[in-house]
């Protein structure tokens, strides 16, 4: 199992919109930074999961959290577009 894929699971897990409603705000904001910083070390498929959850708990977060997953969706499709 590689080294990233306990984090990984431990993120998807909270960013499952069933959890994710009942994180503190500061529980979902530390999951934002975790999946912003895990996404340099994904594969590519991984990549691809955890932003799909992402855009799925999007619209389900307060305005500053709303704008940190605006901002880790940018920077991924920056890459994509490269």
């Amino acid at each position: 199992m590689p080294e990233y894929q306990w984090k990984l699971t431990i993120i998807e897990r909270n960013l499952l919109l069933s959890n994710w409603i009942n994180l503190i705000p500061e529980a979902q904001e530390r999951m934002l930074q975790e999946a912003d910083e895990l996404m340099a070390m994904l594969p590519l498929c991984d990549k691809q999961r955890l932003l799909a959850s992402l855009e799925t708990i999007h619209y389900h977060t307060q305005a500053e959290l709303h704008q940190k997953i605006q901002q880790i969706l940018g920077s991924q499709m920056e890459l994509y577009a490269a």
